[in-house]
């Protein structure tokens, strides 16, 4: 009689839940470190992850696991058998993927400032490997591009990755890397001779073509205009550069910013800056490797809110193209 007992009070015990697969749903629950067996019965049962939270913790003091579970975030169903769920618990949890998504044209720090908000990883980490450029494996074009060895600027590709939460700086800089190699290894590299640069250069003109347009067949015409006002021994006076010098990012620049001595100040100095303002997509570094050779020198946008511009090539008509949108404006 008492095994007859025994078998019926393990059978209720193991059959606490009976759920269809179609009725399920995915429950995220997170096990607090120091939490009684009592507690994440509770919790399971309130997540409905368990169906009674009496019937678990027997089960759980039955085996004598309680004292094996594992603190973290678990990703469980409704309506989970409980001998499922104990295994689960006693594992540990399992891998937390995030997806991060990184725009074009963001610096460091920017990409920084995400990632620190979306893993555990703080953002002076990450800068501190982009600065000491700690990466896992040694790339080529770091090698051959004519690139400082004091940052990783200009390189950290842009793109949505999927990556665990705990991942260090180096894994993810060495996945950016990765994703700079493969989106750009079949642009024709060699063009950089025919501009006379180096590939860093190119780089560094990709990053400013990013930051000053939007819009995809303007790219090459930014180019032409970069290209055009150095052969002119003109400044490029571009904003972003001077942006890029600031401490901090503002919607409008005032005629101090512009005076801000800085090798970045590209009003300031003539020629490109010392190194990329921001992270190029593929579409900018081969906008720079083929601009469209039209002879202007100078662009203004226009005010439709389509984010384009007006391309002149001379100073009057720069003025005019810019008194007529801002007096439509």
């Amino acid at each position: 009689m008492i095994a007859v007992v025994a078998f019926a009070a393990t059978y209720s015990l193991n059959a606490g839940n009976k759920s269809t697969n179609a009725e399920q749903k995915a429950v995220d629950v997170e096990i607090q470190e120091g939490m009684t067996a009592t507690a994440i019965a509770d919790l399971l049962e309130d997540k409905k992850v368990v169906t009674n939270a009496l019937v678990f913790r027997l089960l759980v003091r039955q085996r004598g696991v309680g004292s094996d579970f594992k603190p973290g975030k678990y990703e469980f169903k409704t309506g989970m058998d409980n001998e499922v769920v104990m295994g689960r618990l006693v594992k540990g949890p399992s891998i937390r993927y995030v997806k991060l998504t990184i725009p074009e044209g963001w610096t460091a720090t920017q990409i920084a400032e995400r990632v620190a908000a979306r893993t555990k990883m703080i953002k002076e980490e990450y800068l501190s490997a982009v600065h000491e450029r700690l990466i896992l494996v040694e790339y080529e074009f770091l090698r051959m591009s004519g690139a400082p060895t004091n940052s990783l600027e200009g390189y950290l590709y842009p793109d949505t990755f999927s990556i665990q939460e705990d991942i260090t700086a180096q894994e993810l800089i060495n996945m950016q890397l990765g994703r700079f190699e493969e989106k750009t290894s079949s642009l024709n590299w060699d063009n950089a001779q025919v501009y006379g640069r180096t590939r860093y250069e190119i780089l560094v003109i990709a990053s400013m073509i990013e930051r000053e347009t939007r819009v995809d067949d303007e790219r090459a015409l930014v180019a032409s205009v970069i290209y055009n006002r150095i052969a002119q021994g003109m400044p490029l006076q571009i904003d972003a550069t001077v942006q890029y010098a600031l401490p901090v990012w503002k919607d409008r620049l005032t005629l101090d910013d512009l005076k801000i001595d800085s090798p970045y100040n590209t009003y300031q100095n003539k020629g490109l800056p010392p190194g990329p303002i921001c992270n190029p997509s593929a579409a900018s570094i081969e906008a720079a490797l083929n601009s469209t050779g039209d002879p202007y020198l100078y662009y203004v946008l226009a005010s439709d809110n389509s984010g384009r511009h007006v391309f002149t090539k001379t100073y009057d008509e720069f003025l005019n193209a810019k008194n007529q949108y801002k007096a439509s404006q």
